[in-house]
C-alpha cells in the first residue's frame, strides 16, 4: 500500500488542502479475509493510516452491507481495520440519515439513486473494491462496488445491472480507485466459500487508477476475459464515464506485501 501511496502522491495526490477522505470498501458479505469476498483489513489499515500520515484528519467508511453488518464487518476484519486506523466506519443499513436523494441525469435506467452523502461532500473519494467473480455482473472490481454506497441496491437487480452499474458512473467519479487484487474469486462469486477457486496473482496485486472504466478494463484481465464480455464496461463508455482501450489508459500495478 505504501507504493500505491506513492504512485497516487507521484501522479496529483488527492487534490489541494484535503481534510476529509471517504472511502468505499468492500465489507459486504460475512466471510473471512482469506476468502476474498471483501477488501483485505491490513490494506484498509495500511491506506488509512498513510492518508493520516499525509495530512487527512477525517476519514469516514460508509458501506451498506448484504450479510448483516455486526457479522459482515466483524468476520470480514474491515470494521476493526478502520477503528484501528483511526477513521469512522457507518452502517449504512441503519444510517439512513447518511442518504441523500441524488438525480442521475444520463441514466438510462438508473434516473436517480439514494447516496451515502460522504462520498459528495467529502475533499476527495477513493474506491478501494475487491477483484470476483460475479453471477449477475460477471465481475465485481471498481464501478460495481459502488452499489454498497446505495440504499436500494434491488433496484439495481431487478431492472438491469449492468446498465444501472453505468449509469451510476456518470454520477460517481473517485478521485482515485486501488482494486484489491492480492487474491482473485474465480467461482462463486460474490460471496465465494471455497478457497480452491482464489487465485494469488504473483506479485500480490494491487491496480491503481483515476479512471474506474479503465481499472474495470484492465481487471477483466485478471479474469482472462476481455472488456466485450463485461456488458457494463461498453454501456460505460459509450455514456463518457471512461476508455475502454488499454492503449489509452495510464493504469499503474503495484506488488504488495504477501
Amino acid at each position: 500500500m505504501a507504493e500505491a501511496l506513492k504512485v497516487i502522491d507521484a501522479n496529483g495526490g488527492f487534490g489541494r488542502d484535503v481534510k476529509f477522505l471517504a472511502l468505499k470498501v468492500n465489507a459486504a458479505w460475512a466471510r473471512e479475509p482469506e476468502m476474498g469476498a471483501c477488501t483485505h483489513p491490513e490494506l484498509v489499515t495500511a491506506f488509512i493510516e498513510g492518508v493520516k500520515a499525509a495530512g487527512v484528519s477525517r476519514i469516514e467508511v460508509p458501506e451498506n452491507p448484504c450479510n448483516r453488518a455486526e457479522q459482515a464487518f466483524t468476520r470480514s476484519g474491515v470494521e476493526e481495520a478502520v477503528r484501528k486506523a483511526g477513521a469512522t466506519m457507518y452502517d449504512m443499513s441503519k444510517e439512513k440519515k447518511f442518504y441523500v436523494d441524488t438525480p442521475v441525469p444520463k441514466g438510462k435506467i438508473l434516473t436517480q439513486a439514494r447516496v451515502a452523502k460522504q462520498f459528495f461532500e467529502a475533499d476527495a473519494v477513493v474506491n478501494m473494491p475487491i477483484a470476483k467473480h460475479h453471477n449477475g455482473a460477471t465481475m465485481t472490481a471498481s464501478m460495481k462496488n459502488w452499489m454498497g454506497a446505495v440504499e436500494d441496491r434491488r433496484f439495481w437487480h431487478r431492472n438491469g445491472l449492468h446498465q444501472c452499474i453505468a449509469d451510476f458512473s456518470t454520477v460517481m467519479k473517485p478521485t482515485w480507485t486501488i482494486v484489491d487484487a492480492t487474491r482473485v474469486m474465480l467461482q462463486q462469486g460474490p460471496q465465494g466459500g471455497n478457497v480452491d477457486f482464489l487465485k494469488k496473482p504473483n506479485p500480490n496485486l494491487l491496480i491503481v487508477s483515476r479512471d474506474q472504466v479503465a481499472i474495470d478494463v484492465y481487471a477483466t484481465m485478471l479474469f482472462d476475459k476481455t472488456p466485450g464480455d463485461v456488458e457494463y464496461l461498453k454501456m460505460a463508455a459509450e455514456l463518457g464515464s471512461g476508455v475502454t482501450d488499454l492503449n489509452q489508459m495510464k493504469i499503474h500495478k503495484i506488488e504488495a506485501a504477501a
